[in-house]
């Protein structure tokens, strides 16, 4: 997995082609976090590129198995 820890968050960049495709797989996206219901932080910048941050919040912010299990999939979306 070539997700990183930072500031105890479960960090990782993917650059796509277009502001448009981020948006259609944030859609994918929205409905995985909703069945693990567990929710990613992002930020989408330079129109292409989006950045995820995870972190359990309601276990004291720390990175925990939902965390790499949400990585999972969004490796698979993006």
């Amino acid at each position: 997995m070539s997700w990183l820890i930072n500031n105890n968050k479960l960090e990782k960049e993917f650059v796509l082609n277009s502001f448009s495709e981020i948006i259609e797989k944030l859609k994918e996206v929205c409905i995985i976090a909703d069945l693990l219901n567990h929710h990613p932080d992002f930020l989408v910048y330079d129109y292409k590129k989006i950045k995820f941050s995870l972190r359990t919040h309601d276990n004291g912010n720390k990175v925990t198995e939902k965390d790499y299990l949400l990585a999972e999939r969004l490796d698979r979306v993006f």
